[in-house]
């Protein structure tokens, strides 16, 4: 009976360990996973043997963390009665193509490639 109460024991931590990594952990392990790059800046003095200033850079979502939207679907002005009459938007025109985009849409999207007027667009916020 000895085992069976051991190996429950174990099976729940290992169970317990898994969920605390799953749901990210505290912050400290949460920085050490992360990629960092320590770049140096010229000093400000212009004399080039005067050290920089050192700066790291730490990776907080991984490359493509946020999806872009390809080919995205636009609502006619009659059905955008779910947007605030003073909303913030991106706006574009060319060539009579006109487009806006939603700045609190695009706050949860990395960029949306669009074409407008027959020309490729990148439109980022």
């Amino acid at each position: 009976m000895g085992t069976l109460k051991a190996w429950f024991i174990f099976a729940t931590a290992v169970t317990a360990l898994g969920v605390f990594v799953f749901l990210g952990g505290p912050t400290w392990m949460q920085n050490a996973l992360r990629a960092r790059e320590t770049i140096v800046l010229p000093s400000d003095t212009g004399d080039p043997t005067a050290p920089g200033r050192e700066l790291t850079i730490i990776t907080l979502l991984a490359r493509d963390g946020i999806p872009a939207i390809f080919d995205p679907l636009f609502k006619s002005p009659a059905e955008t009665d779910n947007y605030l009459p003073d909303e913030p938007v991106l706006g574009i025109s060319v060539n009579g193509d006109n487009r806006v985009y939603s700045i609190p849409f695009l706050s949860g999207r990395e960029i949306v490639n669009d074409t407008v007027g027959g020309v490729p667009v990148a439109v980022t916020w």
